[in-house]
């Protein structure tokens, strides 16, 4: 594990200037490892040597499909020419779901236990003593949970710290594939799902874990190099197989009610979706799954089925595809995704489960704290009145990434040779933050601190970004990072917590 600081205040413009102009090669969509039809998704695990400037880094292999990501990018929405207000392919339409309350589908639970329930977090608290950092900001720690996929673990990286903590398996058979995580709203716990299929639930604090085997200790990782059997790490909550299924990528925690009298968020739920009748990791041409499960004890609560003629799982004519792929929650805890190769995102209504599907959309996803929908690009759909939104100046994608929202109102994208930034708002392309190596930056999220991460695909690092002075901090010692969804609970509370 190492952590170094790249660079000075002081000399940070002079390093942002040199890496501009130094040439970079192209990362063709063509020379990322693709999901096969066997549904083994590849990643090369290049080592990268980091000194104290980072300034080289081995080239990079994608360990999800990313040739047809790029093909998609170009979506119904129209391109994207620098035009303030488009509307082109946002006729949606509306079907009420196929919607299943209150149903397990049969799929079994390891643990329904919720831990301590934390209540040491309670004590002495009453009425509406509640501090309001705790309920709406700083709970008193800040993790990044990063997947590896290649190892199938997930790492929790301490940001404020830059350094990995603790290191966890995703399943009990020690597979899976993770790639996306999602933050609770309090940052108490972590849901990561397993492209092969299963959902897991990992507490961020020991207090909130459980003495399982009565030996009046926590039994947890405490480190990279330290990772547990996943039966025997007590601060693994819950796992559920979602066995009748054979891909699962996105995943959302919705916000939950706040209980002024604990001080604690109740009744939070998890947004995740499904596909089946493919390969380990791939779909059929069955349609999509779109699951509601209890944060508590991970049993499916709520199911929707959107059939394949209205919203295929598949590629165009082709009989696999993988799917839903980015997921997030607006202020409502509605549920927005966006389906790979599709060109189309979808959003389910929280109350009555109903579906709406709309033209646009590329690989990542996010919600605003204006309710407004994001893709990488980065452009901007507003639900009221159905149109996208086209970002004013040069921001050249790279092969898609995440996306998320800082605490200064801009939207974070993947760029050639780094990040950047468009401003929420006015549309307008920011600065472009060049980052060590020709990577893919595939990751993006914010932390509840304002500082941007930002995660290499087929690299083995993950970049912390100062938004004001974008000085960068990095942590090293990932095994095929990937992940690029809301993996520091940066997006939901900025969206879900009340101002």
């Amino acid at each position: 594990m190492t952590v170094s600081r790249l660079h000075s205040t002081t000399h940070a413009i002079l390093a942002l200037a040199s890496l501009l102009a130094a040439p970079l090669a192209c990362t063709s969509d063509d020379t990322a490892t693709s999901e096969t039809a066997s549904g083994s998704e590849s990643s090369a695990s290049a080592s990268a040597t980091q000194s104290t400037s980072a300034s080289s880094g081995a080239s990079a292999s994608d360990s999800d499909a990313t040739s047809a990501s790029g093909s998609a990018s170009e979506s119904a929405s129209g391109s994207t020419s620098a035009t303030s207000e488009t509307s082109g392919g946002t006729s949606g339409s509306s079907t009420s779901g196929d919607a299943t309350s209150s149903s397990s589908g049969g799929v079994s639970v390891t643990d329904g236990s919720s831990g301590t329930s934390g209540t040491s977090d309670t004590t002495g608290t009453t009425g509406n003593a509640c501090d309001q950092m705790q309920q709406c900001g700083d709970p008193g720690w800040s993790y990044a949970w990063i997947a590896n996929s290649s190892e199938h673990t997930v790492s929790k990286i301490d940001t404020r710290d830059v350094v990995e903590v603790a290191r966890y398996q995703t399943r009990p058979d020690g597979s899976g594939n993770p790639s996306r995580t999602s933050v609770s709203i309090d940052g108490r716990a972590v849901a990561v799902a397993n492209r092969f299929g299963g959902l897991t639930k990992i507490w961020a604090n020991k207090e909130d874990c459980t003495d399982k085997n009565n030996n009046g200790v926590i039994d947890t990782s405490n480190g990279p190099g330290n990772v547990l059997p996943f039966a025997n790490d007590e601060c693994i909550a819950w796992h559920n197989p979602f066995s009748d299924f054979t891909v699962q990528r996105p995943v959302a925690w919705t916000s939950g009610v706040y209980n002024e009298e604990t001080c604690m968020y109740e009744d939070q739920k998890i947004w995740t979706l499904t596909g089946d009748s493919g390969s380990p990791g791939q779909c059929g041409q069955t349609g999509i799954w779109v699951h509601r499960v209890n944060g508590d004890t991970g049993e499916i609560e709520d199911t929707v089925h959107i059939p394949h003629n209205v919203l295929p799982c598949t590629i165009g004519n082709i009989e696999w595809g993988l799917g839903p792929y980015g997921a997030a929650v607006d202020p409502q805890n509605n549920l927005w995704f966006y389906v790979w190769a599709q060109g189309k995102i979808a959003r389910v209504d929280a109350q009555t489960l109903n579906y709406e599907v709309f033209g646009g959309g590329s690989y990542g996803i996010t919600v605003d704290s204006k309710g407004r929908v994001w893709d990488d690009v980065p452009r901007r759909f507003d639900y009221q009145t159905k149109t996208w939104s086209q970002p004013i100046g040069n921001i050249p994608g790279n092969g898609g990434s995440g996306v998320a929202e800082d605490l200064q109102g801009r939207i974070w994208s993947a760029t050639t040779g780094g990040v950047g930034w468009v401003d929420m708002d006015t549309m307008v392309v920011g600065d472009i933050v060049p980052l060590p190596g020709n990577y893919l930056y595939r990751g993006i999220g914010v932390d509840v601190d304002g500082y941007i991460w930002a995660v290499q695909l087929g690299g083995t690092a993950a970049y912390k970004i100062d938004p004001d002075t974008y000085e960068t901090w990095f942590v090293d010692g990932l095994n095929g990072p990937y992940t690029y969804s809301d993996m520091t609970g940066g997006q939901i509370a900025k969206v879900l917590c009340p101002q």
